[in-house]
């Protein structure tokens, strides 16, 4: 977890980065998301607004931990993730944040990620 005092904080700001997030705070959302579906009834639906939370927390939080350097694969190795469902998901974000296509093309060329 990353705090004030972590050097690779200093290192991105220092560079005139700026966090996405405070990686602490969004490890303790995905803590508490796993707690609500953990409180769910057995076989009981996970609500939409339940799935946003735990992809919010997420997704912010392997966002900042790549700021800081960190370089793993976002999804397990033991069990495959589907190309299609990458490309759903990727749409979605891409759509609920008004982005283009094209303007992530130019984000990655230009940042190397």
């Amino acid at each position: 977890m990353s705090s004030p005092e972590d050097p690779r904080v200093a290192d991105v700001v220092e560079q005139g980065g700026e966090l996405i997030a405070d990686a602490a705070e969004e490890a303790r959302e995905v803590r508490a998301f796993a707690e609500m579906i953990r409180a769910l009834p057995a076989g009981a639906p996970i609500p939409p607004e339940l799935i946003q939370q735990g992809l919010t927390a997420l997704v912010r939080f392997y966002a900042v931990e790549f700021q800081l350097g960190e370089r793993w694969p976002p999804f397990s190795e033991g069990r495959p993730m589907p190309p299609t469902a990458v490309m759903i998901m990727s749409t979605a974000m891409l759509r609920a944040c008004n982005v283009e296509i094209f303007e992530l093309g130019l984000w990655q060329s230009w940042s190397g990620a």
